[in-house]
């Protein structure tokens, strides 16, 4: 009986220098199921033989490596024996795994892949030709509709959402995909008005692609080395762009959760305690902010323990801003009744007026009484990008934190939002971090510092700072303060074409890209301005907005404002928006609403 060959210690070579790639991995790869195994031998003679799933080549396998036992043994007959490896070792002329090799685990073979790879790339090819014939070479045509509108009950059977046991084939799940992108709201419209975003930019949109395809999550360098440094030098800009010479910050999913952030950070400042002992033996902690700030901000308190009725609305004036003197009197009232404040959230931007509180005098007011001053910027934080519209945040370098959402006027894609400390001792991390040991340990081959993960409040964590490092370096700052400036200046335009118009009135004149109005329909304006004007006036916005959905020419948001009758309020965000789409918003909602 002949000996087996002696093996003799030698190098592995190099990956491109092997001449059979992955071996130890296709030595470990077993067959399919027994009874698909067999299927397979009787499946008509190919490339592949009926024996894989078309993975083999890209792999570096033979089919033969894959088939069946009695499949295997005829294709490799005609090897001599001198070709073939001993026992536990496999040479480059022999990569089939032995039947011995078959793993078996609650009835589960568990050799693989059991993916249909080349299926699956021609579905993503597939689908992703249909998003951008769909979507993207759409996105700014004007004859297209903003929605194609549907009740729910009717969407549910167009949609058919049953989940069932059997998967669809392709040909159907492309289907559903042309459904979705039909019967969803087209917000790269140029004509998408509703809501604090809104257009494509396509760089981001690529940054987005590209994410979603790698799938990382942003908590260690080590399994996510590139958005790590990419959110460190976006956070460094956007720093600098406050004004702030050092500082520290995080992206996280929303504006809601940076005003959350900061409302903790704020609370663990004044009583570092906190976060070992909990509420038992505190205060009573007061914040205060306008009665013009985003609805996160009682959010916030509700969800962190301080409590809804701890949050004092101070008053703002007839522009929306909050009135300093009024702030002074809030935190002198909260001193005498025994309570500790600790917080003040300014907004810069607010949600329906686009107001600016006046950041430089409430940062006197915080300096003298200790208080931590956050300035909510999700929504006017971008025009820091604008060397001629910034001035409208005069005063944010003396905040202590800011929320900063570049998903709205830069148009980076939703959701991109930052939270951006001022302080550079690690506060973040300490209010934050839990030390996870299987993520965080100290022993790593490289700098953990760059471990940022543990002073976010999330474990997985989306690479969101791709979105807007990706549009900046291609459009460069001066592209985004040129995105700003147009925006300004499209909402000026509309402005001046309201105050022509027979039927349109401002609610007031705006600062930033809000632009608040009614629309007073033909029977109404010869009406004294009484109750019965401002009741019948009240009914106007949301018919005249039933139409337009419906119609799927445009999309407009609306809303009551602290007493007074619904208004239109229009936001102007996107560079494909042109003045002839503010001509067409005016003459669309006076076609709507003439007959009323």
């Amino acid at each position: 009986m002949p000996h087996a060959p002696t093996r003799v210690p030698r190098p592995f070579p190099a990956r491109a220098e092997r001449p059979w790639p992955r071996v130890k991995q296709a030595a470990g790869r077993q067959q399919l199921a027994v009874a698909r195994a067999q299927q397979r031998l009787r499946a008509p003679a190919g490339p592949h033989g009926g024996c894989c799933l078309g993975n083999c080549s890209r792999r570096g396998l033979d089919c033969r490596s894959r088939a069946p036992a009695a499949l295997r043994g005829a294709a490799m007959s005609h090897l001599p024996d001198g070709e073939r490896a001993p026992d536990g070792d496999i040479g480059p002329q022999e990569m089939v795994p032995s039947r011995k090799n078959v793993v078996l685990v609650d009835g589960v073979i568990l050799n693989g892949p059991t993916t249909d790879a080349k299926a699956g790339e021609k579905f993503v090819e597939d689908a992703c030709r249909l998003i951008m014939e769909e979507v993207v070479l759409k996105a700014t045509d004007i004859s297209e509709k903003v929605c194609e509108w549907r009740p729910p009950e009717e969407l549910k059977q167009l949609l058919d959402l049953e989940l069932r046991d059997v998967g669809e084939p392709h040909h159907r799940l492309l289907e559903r995909c042309r459904d979705v992108i039909r019967y969803s709201v087209k917000t790269n419209h140029p004509r998408f008005f509703n809501q604090l975003y809104a257009g494509l930019d396509y760089y981001s949109l690529v940054a987005r692609f590209m994410t979603e395809a790698l799938n990382p999550s942003v908590y260690t360098y080590e399994v996510s080395p590139v958005f790590l440094l990419v959110e460190e030098a976006v956070l460094k800009k956007m720093i600098e762009f406050i004004g702030w010479k050092e500082g520290d910050g995080i992206f996280n999913p929303g504006g809601s959760v940076s005003n959350m952030y900061a409302m903790n950070l704020a609370r663990y400042k004044y009583c570092p305690g906190i976060k070992e002992k909990g509420l038992s033996g505190l205060p009573r902690l007061i914040l205060f902010t306008s009665v013009e700030c985003h609805y996160s901000m009682k959010k916030s308190a509700s969800f962190l323990g301080i409590g809804t009725e701890n949050v004092r609305f101070v008053e703002t004036d007839g522009r929306g801003k909050m009135i300093p003197e009024e702030l002074e009197r809030r935190v002198q009232e909260a001193k005498k009744e025994g309570a500790a404040p600790f917080l003040v959230c300014a907004t810069s931007g607010t949600t329906v007026l686009g107001a600016f509180d006046p950041l430089d005098e409430i940062a006197d007011i915080c300096e003298r009484h200790g208080l931590w001053l956050h300035v909510d910027a999700s929504w006017g934080g971008s025009a820091l990008m604008s060397r001629k519209h910034r001035r409208l945040l005069q005063g944010i370098h003396r905040a202590d934190s800011v929320a900063w959402n570049p998903h709205k006027m830069l148009m980076a894609g939703i959701q991109c939002c930052a939270f951006l400390v001022k302080d550079k001792s690690d506060l973040l991390k300490r209010c934050y971090s839990a030390n996870a040991s299987y993520l965080f340990q100290q022993d790593k081959f490289y700098d953990v510092s760059y471990d940022t993960g543990d002073k976010s409040i999330q474990c997985s964590r989306r690479p969101d700072a791709f979105k807007f490092w990706m549009a900046w370096k291609a459009l460069g700052t001066l592209g985004l303060e040129e995105r700003v400036n147009r925006a300004l200046a499209l909402s000026r335009y509309l402005v001046e074409e309201i105050k022509k118009r027979e039927g349109f009135k401002l609610l007031m004149e705006p600062e930033y890209a809000n632009i608040c109005f009614w629309y007073i329909p033909p029977s109404l304006r010869q009406m004294e301005e009484g109750p019965e004007f401002w009741a019948k006036l009240h009914l106007v916005a949301p018919a005249i907005k039933e139409r337009m959905v419906k119609k799927g020419s445009l999309m407009l948001g609306y809303q009551p404002h602290r007493g007074r009758a619904n208004f239109f309020r229009q936001v102007v965000i996107s560079p494909q928006v042109s003045r002839e789409d503010m001509d067409f918003l005016l003459d669309e909602i006076d076609l709507l609403g003439r007959g009323m």
